[in-house]
């Protein structure tokens, strides 16, 4: 290897030698070779550019003149014709029209064309703003023209209408036997002329020219200078057919002197011809005008000619000859310098090659073998690339080191290509496992998601057989014992246990990649009144109290999803009393931002808390810290907010307490609805129920027994949602259908109290796989809380199902007939400590049935009997309403009649018929107190606690006696 690399050094001392000798030659760079033929180019190309340039200014330089001094006069004379043209028209228009209507149209485009001709710059210029002066001065003469014609024509008419009635009369006497020849000649002649006056004054208009108008006014002159009624008033003969005539003379000479018609309408002409006569004198000059503008027409000779000179003249020879010389002399340098970048790279090509040969001769070696051999062609590029060989040649590697190093080299790409293919292998694997991962994690979720559904479902019906066990001992009629008591507090736990349940339930579906929402149009204040009332138990039991302030610009009908936002709303409520008692809550619904379609409520609530408060509870630290550790509530409360869009969240102390807040962005359906809600505190009772609900609290145990409660406005039902608390049983508010389907298809619900349409016989989920025994089976009861409320679609599965009619306002008898088979009353020397605290009583007041007597009667007394006006309504009129009225109140009679005899015999039957008929009575006759009796007896029947020793039955009974005679008198008072 040492004697190679010597040799080598050896071989490469001529090649020094050589470039040394080279180097001694001055060699240019490669562009050095074409400078002077760009520069030659260059100079060309700014030469045949700037005769252009010359060439082209001057053609711009006639054109501006051409413009300037022949188009833009030319353009004006032309508005100037096409003006004068149209006043033209315009006056001949005016002078053939006859309708006053239409002169002041006409004139004011003849006043526009003046003002337009009066604008340009022309030697009329005065003449033109004349005629535009005295159009708009002969504008008043033409309203006066319009202002009389209308009863110049009218009092024309009038004449005609006059003097037609008048030939009639003349035509008729002149065949009379009875007149004389004299009489008739006379009659004739006046035929005659009134004849010629109506032919000259039918045709008269403003066109009629003042000749014209002077041969009408000498005939109707000679009419009153021969004075004819009075010569038609002295003859002899038949007076009452002579008079007629003279009359109608009268009356024409009445229309032509006191009417002034001859006057008024030689006044319009007189108008009329002056107006045009200046017309006519204004049409003249305009001729003369026209006729000077068209015989002079504005040319300027010079900007002819050099129009000749520039449409006819050619490139000057010079200006020829440069362009041509220019063009072959660029050729010819293009030419040159591509020979000469042949020769060069020729040459290059050529050294390079000997190099790499290894031959050792100069780059400007003059040899024959050498092409171009007596031109000097080396640039300084290819000296570079010969040296750059040349230490190539001269290195000190031998061939089989190089290819040694290719093999290693080889070796190593082989590697790096295998270490890449190792490299997206396990790429794939880790994204094989990340799916697989995710798979397996969205199935953890399903299957929890499914054991907590199937929990949920059976807590629900552990709901259900307590509510059974609790009404199978309330219908066995045995003294009420502790168990009752047992039977409330596992119901209690197990309303816990679901609505933890359901809480778990929903944070996973929100976990899963299968969550959606369901929109639907509800009314946000019902939304959170209903969640507020649900809460009241609570805050009784934690000594807590809220207080709800809601902005009266915020928009209540929105689109949401129900369920999500209710869950959401009683989790910030649960955040802000986290482990606190006797504190106040107080709640601000705040409208920050509206737009179309759109509106972000910010909603704060602050907790007012006994004593001082000096951090945040541990549950809402992380809203104001992020750095603090997350609690499974507050993550809970950010993913339902999340999903709808919510946004700043923050919690912070304040000098009495603390506060919570965050703002949510709703969809408004009804952009329009804007209404003030009062605030709403809580917890409270009603006012004037107090005493009756401690009363009933202390009469009726607390059942496990739930009530579902569907109104569209729960703070209109507060009153009864409280009454029915009283009596132990417990109630739950929804406020829009959707709620109202899962939470009544659920099962876990007794009692259904609806103003809102649903299918109400429908199949329960805890129905689903059940096997208990049927004895054990909750007695449901359904009933509308509003007249318009259907409950259709009652099978024979659902016969044993309780089916009435209360409302809002309905008396507390009727809710303890309505609830009775879910109600269980206390026995006072039975009570043990667990009973008592299961009540709330205030204070002891005894609750008799006879006071429920009392406070229904007191009630139904300020009812009227019935309601006329909705009565006369329902028969359409007045006197079929009063002709039918004693046709109902006889049927009445006959109803109760036949009731009484029914109740006697306790037959439920025909008992059921003469109600059902009442009813029908007392729908007709608009009579609510009636009609209340009625549901009172259907609820006895749908009971089957008929019996005619009861003394309330009787009582209600009398009560329906009464109640008919009553309705008698008033309809004998009204009849």
């Amino acid at each position: 290897m040492t004697t190679n690399k010597t040799d080598k050094n050896t071989n490469n001392l001529p090649g020094k030698q050589v470039l040394e000798q080279d180097s001694k030659i001055a060699n240019k760079s490669f562009y050095q070779y074409f400078t002077v033929y760009f520069l030659a180019i260059f100079l060309l190309v700014v030469a045949a550019l700037s005769s252009a340039l010359w060439f082209a200014s001057q053609q711009a330089k006639q054109s501006h003149a051409l413009i300037t001094e022949q188009l833009l006069p030319l353009q004006n004379q032309f508005l100037q014709l096409t003006y004068l043209i149209n006043a033209n028209k315009l006056i001949d228009e005016i002078l053939l029209n006859a309708n006053a209507d239409k002169l002041m149209p006409l004139q004011q485009q003849l006043s526009l064309q003046s003002k337009k001709l009066s604008l340009l710059q022309s030697q009329y210029k005065n003449t033109y703003q004349q005629w535009f002066s005295k159009n708009n001065v002969v504008t008043n003469l033409i309203t006066r023209i319009e202002a009389s014609q209308p009863s110049n024509t009218r009092l024309k008419n009038k004449t005609l209408i006059q003097l037609d009635t008048l030939l009639d009369a003349l035509a008729i006497q002149s065949t009379n036997q009875y007149l004389d020849s004299h009489q008739v000649q006379l009659l004739s002649k006046v035929e005659k002329q009134l004849t010629s006056i109506v032919t000259m004054l039918m045709p008269l208009n403003l066109q009629t020219s003042l000749g014209v108008f002077e041969q009408l006014r000498q005939k109707v002159d000679e009419i009153f200078v021969t004075d004819y009624a009075k010569k038609i008033a002295s003859q002899p003969g038949e007076r009452q057919s002579l008079a007629d005539i003279v009359r109608d003379l009268i009356r024409f000479e009445d229309l032509i002197l006191t009417a002034g018609l001859l006057v008024k309408w030689q006044g319009s002409l007189r108008l009329m011809a002056d107006y045009q006569q200046q017309l006519v004198s204004q049409q003249q000059q305009l001729h003369r005008i026209l006729a000077s503008v068209l015989a002079n027409p504005v040319i300027n000779h010079n900007v002819s000619a050099d129009i000749d000179v520039i449409t006819n003249k050619q490139l000057s020879i010079w200006q020829l000859c440069v362009f041509v010389a220019s063009l072959v002399s660029i050729f010819v340098l293009l030419c040159l310098v591509r020979i000469k970048i042949k020769l060069v790279s020729q040459y290059s090509v050529n050294c390079i090659g000997r190099a790499l040969e290894g031959a050792q001769l100069p780059i400007n070696d003059s040899s024959n073998s050498m092409p171009f051999n007596k031109y000097h062609f080396a640039t300084e590029e290819t000296e570079q690339l010969i040296k750059k060989i040349q230490q190539i040649k001269a290195s000190n590697y031998s061939e089989i080191e190089y290819l040694a190093l290719s093999d290693k080299n080889q070796q190593l790409e082989q590697l790096i290509v295998n270490n890449k293919a190792t490299q997206e292998q396990l790429k794939l694997e880790l994204a094989l496992n990340k799916v697989k991962t995710s798979q397996d994690y969205q199935i953890q979720i399903l299957l929890e998601q499914q054991r907590g559904k199937t929990l949920y479902s059976t807590v629900i019906k552990q709901l259900v057989l307590l509510g059974s066990s609790a009404t199978i001992h309330t219908s066995s009629e045995h003294e009420p014992s502790a168990e009752e008591n047992y039977l409330y507090h596992a119901h209690q736990q197990g309303r816990d246990l679901v609505r933890k349940l359901r809480q778990a339930s929903c944070y996973r579906y929100w976990q899963s990649s299968d969550a959606v929402l369901t929109l639907s149009d509800v009314n946000l204040v019902a939304l959170i009144q209903a969640v507020l009332f649900n809460l009241e138990n609570k805050l009784l039991l934690d000594k807590n109290t809220l207080r709800l302030n809601l902005d009266k610009n915020i928009i209540a009908e929105v689109n949401l999803d129900a369920e999500l936002f209710v869950e959401m709303f009683r989790i910030f409520i649960r955040l802000l009393f986290s482990q606190k008692t006797e504190s106040e809550l107080a709640l601000n619904l705040r409208l920050v931002d509206k737009n179309n379609g759109q509106e972000e409520i910010c909603f704060t609530g602050h907790v007012h808390a006994t004593g001082e408060i000096r951090q945040l509870p541990p549950v809402l630290q992380s809203f104001n810290d992020e750095s603090a550790e997350q609690s499974e509530i507050g993550e809970y409360f950010n993913s339902l907010l999340r999903y709808q869009h919510g946004h700043n969240v923050s919690a912070n102390l304040t000098e009495q307490g603390y506060q919570l807040s965050f703002t949510l962005p709703l969809a408004v359906t009804n952009s329009k609805q804007q209404e003030s809600h009062p605030i709403l505190s809580l917890p409270g009772y009603v006012t004037g129920i107090e005493q009756a609900c401690t009363a009933l609290a202390a009469k009726y145990i607390a059942m496990p027994i739930e009530v579902l409660l569907a109104v569209k406005s729960p703070n209109k039902y507060q009153r009864l949602q409280q009454l029915l608390q009283a009596m132990g049983l417990q109630t739950t508010f929804v406020s829009c259908e959707l709620m109202l389907q899962e939470n009544w298809q659920s099962g876990r619900f007794a009692v259904l109290l609806t103003e809102i349409n649903c299918q109400a016989f429908t199949h329960f989920m805890v129905d689903e796989g059940d096997k208990t025994s049927e004895n054990l089976a909750l007695k449901r009861g359904v009933f509308s809380l509003d007249s318009s409320v259907v409950l259709a679609n009652k099978t024979e599965a659902y016969a044993h199902w309780l089916v009435g009619e209360l409302t809002a306002n309905s008396s507390i008898d009727d809710l303890i007939i309505a609830m009775q088979p879910w109600l269980n009353e206390q026995v006072s020397d039975a009570f043990s400590s667990n009973n008592k605290s299961q009540v709330i009583p205030v204070k002891s007041f005894a609750f008799s049935d006879q006071q429920a007597e009392s406070t229904l009667s007191a009630t139904m007394a300020d009812l009227p009997s019935f309601n006329f006006d909705r009565y006369v309504q329902h028969q359409g009129t007045a006197e079929i309403a009063l002709y039918m009225l004693e046709e109902y109140t006889t049927e009445n009679s006959e109803l109760v009649a036949q009731l009484s005899q029914a109740f006697t015999m306790n037959d439920d039957k025909n008992v059921a018929l003469a109600i059902q008929a009442l009813g029908v009575n007392g729908k007709i006759l608009a009579a609510e107190y009636l009609l209340q009796l009625c549901q009172r007896w259907r609820t006895l029947l749908s009971n089957q606690e008929l019996d005619n020793s009861a003394q309330r039955q009787i009582n209600l009974l009398s009560k329906t006696k009464q109640a008919v005679q009553a309705i008698s008198q008033d309809a004998e008072a009204i009849a």
